[in-house]
């Protein structure tokens, strides 16, 4: 069982990564960060049983958080709406193009290359979280790729 000092831990640690990786799928700041707080309580009132991807369990709960529609006007956080530093203006640029990629797939196809690509998740892992069978992973992720490539043959 994970301890509240460890809940603490987790939260300066994984907000920021997965707040932004919210952002990428839900694409709404306010909802984005009403679904993690969502999701930092779930934890605080059931932890998961293993202290294992942690940011994947706490990005998972957050996106079911944002469908049901629960979000509540919790402790807006200053850290979660920093600006970005001078140093990452190029990745940020980068970040954009990337978002205005998976603006074009579906929440699902979101949430997954979200899941993969930026937490690191392999499609067994995702496939946990989200109930689904690993070969929904596969064909979810393909889908969302081939439309994401279209797109940049589209733009060109």
């Amino acid at each position: 069982m994970i301890t509240k000092e460890r809940w603490a831990e987790l939260y300066r640690l994984e907000f920021p990564r997965v707040y932004r990786a919210l952002l990428a799928v839900l694409r709404d700041p306010d909802r984005a960060l009403d679904a993690l707080q969502d999701a930092f309580v779930a934890g605080l009132r059931k932890p998961p049983a293993a202290d294992d991807a942690l940011g994947g369990w706490l990005f998972v709960v957050a996106v079911r958080s944002a469908r049901r529609g629960l979000g509540r006007q919790l402790l807006r956080l200053d850290h979660a709406r920093s600006r970005v530093s001078k140093d990452e203006i190029e990745a940020s640029l980068d970040r954009m193009e990337v978002g205005r990629l998976l603006a074009g797939l579906t929440e699902r196809q979101r949430a997954m290359v979200v899941a993969q690509f930026y937490l690191g998740l392999d499609h067994r892992e995702i496939a946990r979280h989200f109930g689904v069978k690993s070969g929904t992973v596969s064909a979810t992720l393909a889908q969302a790729k081939a439309r994401m490539r279209a797109e940049v043959r589209n733009a060109s």
